[in-house]
């Protein structure tokens, strides 16, 4: 009876040890990757320094993506100011364009989410315009 706690016990520990082991692998690859990377030395397939490829990031950054998601988060912060909800519409549209065409030059997660926000932005800033559309009518008619 006693045995059995004791053989949990141990089962445990090797499986932190396993564990354990395989962090500090993964760390000592990430760290290896980083010191490569920053002395600009190439990697091969299996991590080592020197080996015929790079081991880069293949992605490339849009500037046309960056664009979109600017005016994505601009259409969006102008949806809550009124009648700079027009402004919200265009950076919306413009910023719905840019995206696509970013998506097209470079599939990025920037470009998609300026394609996004401009959605968002656009949908916001359309709704909160036909509101202070409708806020203005009535409140004209009725003082007449």
């Amino acid at each position: 009876m006693a045995e059995e706690p004791k053989k949990v016990f141990n089962d445990l520990k090797e499986g932190a040890k396993g564990a354990f082991q395989a962090v500090k692998e993964e760390t000592q690859e990430v760290v290896q990757e980083a010191k490569a990377t920053a002395t600009g030395q190439k990697l091969d397939s299996a991590g080592t320094v020197g080996g015929a490829g790079y081991r880069a990031d293949n992605s490339k950054t849009s500037v046309v993506g960056i664009f979109a998601l600017v005016l994505g988060i601009l259409s969006i912060v102008c949806a809550w100011f009124g009648y700079g909800a027009i402004a919200g519409v265009i950076f919306g549209i413009v910023g719905i364009v840019l995206g696509a065409m970013g998506r097209k030059q470079a599939q990025t997660g920037v470009a998609t989410a300026g394609f996004v926000c401009s959605l968002i932005g656009l949908i916001l800033s359309a709704v909160r315009l036909v509101c202070v559309i409708a806020c203005v009518a009535a409140v004209n008619s009725a003082l007449k």
